[in-house]
């Protein structure tokens, strides 16, 4: 009787920080602007701008950018938005090795491993105006030729790449609840990472670029700030940015910790990126993308691209990862204990039979729940 009352609990608990989860990604779902303007981010000492977006752009919201200087939203007005600068970031201190398994055992290993990445596309109507015809192409946009591009190039890196050209129509503030339910179908391949492929809805010179001698659209990451894995998603967006600055300076443009959720909670290195805008041609956004591939390959497999071997036979956690991880435990567990509240709220009662309940919760349902030997 008490183990069901304590698979009860557990219920409501999981319930409680789903539904917690759900709301928070459904109030941040309307994260672009579909008016045709975007937003323009300047320093608030100096007045240049930081950057520009057609994101939503609201207090908290935090800026990386080419230069790894940290900037934090403190004022929106209208179409423009004032940060202040917080810091400057070393991420060249996140490329120092942590060891690797030595030749003999990856040989011996090796046949047993697979690289898989997951990728989709939650807007896919998105497309480049100049190549495309039109910015919006609703079913299948130019969106998913960037996303194929992706994907040949790190197969080309001897991964396996589970695509998924489903498309999630309208674009509106429920797409990602449309797309999460790609996502979580991707991630059922035991992935190593889940790349969503966007493009953003700015004036094409601000993602214009070269790389050895090859016009590109830049690459702008997205983290949601709003989701228990941030602090994990934040380190692999900072991974790929600190290998993107060796091997491909200028590829990726920066970092932009935006109000949201954008499934990121579903993993630890999901990631959402913007391949160019909508004013770049869908071929400069190719080759932006065909150059982040081995970005991605080598932030998770090494430079020379073999895999070490991780649980599972996954990829081995990236620098920080396990750390990152354990900040995601304690939001859960947060999550638990507002799912807990809620249940003591839910039944009622005085202030002491609540407390009576907390005790006996504490006492014998979770102590039954932990696996401790009842006496006999």
């Amino acid at each position: 009787m008490k183990k069901n009352k304590a698979k009860k609990v557990c219920v409501i608990i999981g319930l409680s920080s789903f539904l917690i989860l759900y709301l928070i990604s459904f109030a941040c779902a309307m994260d672009e602007r579909d008016d045709g303007f975007y937003f323009t981010v300047k320093d608030i000492k100096t007045g240049e701008t930081i950057f520009v977006t057609s994101r939503y752009v609201n207090e908290g919201d935090q800026y990386l950018n080419e230069e790894n200087k940290l900037f934090e939203v403190i004022k929106v007005e209208k179409d423009t938005a004032y940060a202040k600068f917080i810091k400057k970031e070393n991420l060249m201190d996140l490329l120092k090795t942590t060891g690797r398994i030595d030749e003999a055992e990856t040989s011996s290993a090796q046949g047993q491993l697979t690289k898989r990445i997951g990728i989709y596309c939650t807007h896919s109507d998105e497309s480049y105006a100049p190549t495309d015809g039109r910015s919006s192409i609703p079913g299948h946009g130019g969106i998913f030729e960037v996303a194929e591009t992706l994907k040949k190039a790190l197969e080309k890196n001897g991964v396996e790449v589970f695509f998924s050209d489903r498309p999630h129509d309208p674009h509106d503030g429920t797409a990602y609840q449309r797309s999460r339910r790609t996502a979580a179908e991707l991630l059922k391949n035991r992935l190593d990472a889940l790349i969503d492929v966007h493009r953003d809805a700015v004036p094409a010179q601000y993602y214009k670029g070269n790389i050895k001698g090859e016009d590109i659209a830049k690459i702008r990451l997205v983290v949601g700030r709003q989701n228990p894995n941030r602090a994990a998603n934040d380190n692999f967006a900072k991974q790929l940015k600190a290998i993107s600055d060796k091997i491909y300076p200028g590829l990726v443009k920066g970092i932009f910790y935006a109000k949201g959720d954008y499934n990121q909670d579903l993993a630890p290195r999901t990631i959402l990126i913007e391949a160019g805008s909508n004013t770049n041609s869908r071929q400069d956004a190719e080759e932006g993308a065909a150059f982040f591939a081995d970005v991605v390959t080598r932030t998770l497999y090494g430079a020379d691209n073999r895999k070490d071997i991780g649980p599972g036979g996954m990829a081995a956690p990236i620098r920080g990862e396990t750390a990152s991880i354990g900040k995601t435990l304690l939001w859960i567990i947060a999550l638990a204990v507002v799912g807990i509240g809620g249940y003591v709220l839910i039944s009622g009662g005085s202030y002491k039979e609540i407390s009576s309940k907390i005790k006996k919760f504490a006492n014998e349902e979770l102590a039954n729940f932990l696996g401790r030997k009842r006496k006999k």
